[in-house]
């Protein structure tokens, strides 16, 4: 059972564009990479063979460092130096002076993400290497400083993704890492060298490592992507992990959230339960209330076989892929499935999808396989009707590139969302959206900290909310009767974050009514929202709701 109203939300209009009416035939997507500065390179390698050495990852991370309104960008080049870039609000984009410090040039980077882990209101920056992974605290705009050694986060596995969620409601972020294996440097693979690592904020600037309240031995797959998601919907964030079987084939994890006790906090594996139990070549992930049912959705891609997309059904998954045609019949001599984001990318309501992907050769006899060739991605286009429509072939997005990763957010704050993809041994590709014509609603959330505002009177008792709000779901409900529901997440597809704002497309419709359920259960709304702006709400304790 939620609280009862008694939280205050504050809003503000931050700005309102016209709405841009699309051609027919226009393409989706446009490449704006080279007038929007975005050149950062990527190198890797992967050569199981000869070298006998090789790291599959990326980063690609949206985050408004400076608080300026406009989503920053930082990518992370493996063997290459990573990048910060500053969105200038014109459409381009320039190096950060910052960029340096968080290059690491001394170690290969792999995902990334931006979490405000102090609850100061300034996103932090955590990079996962292969080696140890990096804190990096944002000084109020003014640079960066490594924390790493503090914070007690520097994990030495071959990093791959992270994500964050607040799994014991106290107000502050917990982190959760994936590690793929120390495959093919090490002979024999040692598995207990790749073991995940869930870390609790303790609220000082440090956190502890409490991995081992989670069955150990589910924690020692080869792990590409995480999430925090309350999947079974009782109010507190569960975990799900997707793992490669090419090493340790234990299949995907779903850690079950079961509240205190049991020494520090209760898990149980509920893989099995749930039919969330995958044994595949799992490589990407990604949550969202595809079919508006009120519950998250996973879609989960493969490196030899078919996608997964597994409808939630009361808490139990049920695999959909080939009714609703993203199935994506990869096989030998096809694709292979990296990062995946679903997103409304016309503004309809309906959660679209895409699917980052690349080419798998294998000959024969020598039964020699690549991976890494280029392919165009697939874009799927929610129909209404529990199904999608390929539209990849207008999506613009048509160059053949080996992608591994692709993140969104409205960079060019113009209503609609854009993307950023990441492809192997090449670099970054930005592409604007040039869809427009229907109207949305654009929610930034903010939770709140006594902490950080101690001349603030909270009653006794009172149950925060992390300053990200992650955790937090927002019901949209338009005049004809449709709802939508959105989730405050950290940590997307593979290596990647979107942006923290939650985008709503509302189609035809002019306005909309909200109802806000608050990472610690509270809730608070609004009626009668005007379409297309942004609106700031604050998490605020007060005597009644407004």
């Amino acid at each position: 059972m939620h609280k009862p109203l008694r939280y205050l939300l504050l809003a503000i209009n931050l700005a309102a564009p016209l709405l841009m009416t699309a051609q027919p035939d226009q393409p989706i997507f446009r490449d704006v990479s080279a007038e929007a500065g975005i050149s950062a390179s990527h190198r890797a390698i992967w050569d199981d063979k000869e070298a006998m050495q090789g790291y599959l990852a990326i980063g690609q991370a949206w985050g408004d460092f400076d608080r300026d309104g406009w989503p920053d960008l930082f990518v992370t080049g493996n063997l290459d130096p990573n990048r910060l870039y500053r969105n200038e609000g014109d459409g381009t984009f320039s190096v950060s002076p910052h960029s340096e410090l968080l290059s690491l040039p001394d170690v290969p980077s792999g995902g990334a993400t931006w979490a405000d882990y102090d609850n100061d209101g300034w996103p932090d920056l955590y990079i996962v290497n292969n080696g140890a992974n990096r804190l990096f605290h944002n000084d109020r705009g003014a640079g960066f400083s490594d924390v790493t050694a503090v914070a007690g986060v520097g994990d030495i596995g071959k990093g791959t993704s992270a994500a964050w969620g607040d799994y014991d409601n106290d107000g502050r972020l917990d982190l959760y890492v994936t590690n793929w294996s120390c495959y093919p440097e090490c002979e024999p693979v040692d598995f207990s060298a790749q073991a995940d690592r869930l870390y609790h904020n303790n609220g000082d600037g440090s956190f502890t490592d409490v991995t081992l309240t989670l069955d150990y031995a589910f924690t020692l797959g080869a792990g590409f992507a995480p999430a925090f998601l309350d999947y079974d919907g009782d109010g507190d964030q569960d975990i799900y992990v997707v793992n490669d079987k090419l090493q340790n084939a234990i299949g995907n994890v779903l850690w079950r959230n079961d509240g205190a006790g049991c020494g520090h906090w209760c898990w149980t594996n509920a893989s099995s339960e749930s039919n969330a139990d995958l044994l595949i070549n799992g490589m990407g992930l990604d949550a969202s209330d595809y079919d508006n049912d009120g519950d998250l959705d996973l879609y989960i891609t493969d490196m030899v076989y078919t996608m997964y997309l597994l409808r939630n059904d009361d808490g139990a998954f049920r695999s959909r892929a080939h009714s609703a045609g993203v199935a994506i019949n990869l096989g030998p001599d096809a694709g292979v499935g990296w990062g995946a984001a679903f997103f409304d990318f016309d503004n309809d309501g309906w959660q679209d999808l895409y699917v980052a992907s690349t080419e798998y050769f294998q000959t024969f006899p020598e039964l020699e396989t690549t991976f890494m060739n280029p392919r165009a991605d697939a874009l799927f286009h929610n129909n209404g009707r529990s199904g999608f429509n390929d539209v990849s072939a207008r999506s613009g997005i048509d160059e053949a590139l080996p992608t591994l990763g692709v993140a969104y957010a409205d960079y060019d704050r113009d209503g609609d969302l854009d993307l950023v993809t990441g492809n192997w041994n090449s670099g970054y590709r930005l592409y604007q959206n040039q869809s427009g014509g229907n109207r949305w609603l654009s929610l930034d959330l903010r939770g709140d900290d006594p902490s950080q505002n101690p001349s603030r009177y909270y009653p006794a008792g009172a149950s925060l909310v992390n300053r990200d709000a992650v955790g937090t779901q927002v019901y949209l409900r338009t005049a004809d009767g449709d709802t939508q529901m959105q989730v405050v997440r950290i940590g997307a597809g593979l290596g990647g974050t979107n942006q923290l704002e939650l985008h709503f497309g509302l189609g035809a419709a002019s306005s909309a009514d909200l109802r806000i359920v608050w990472s610690n259960g509270d809730e608070c709304g609004f009626s009668g929202l005007p379409a297309n702006q942004r609106l700031r709400i604050q998490y605020k304790v007060t005597a009644g709701c407004g």
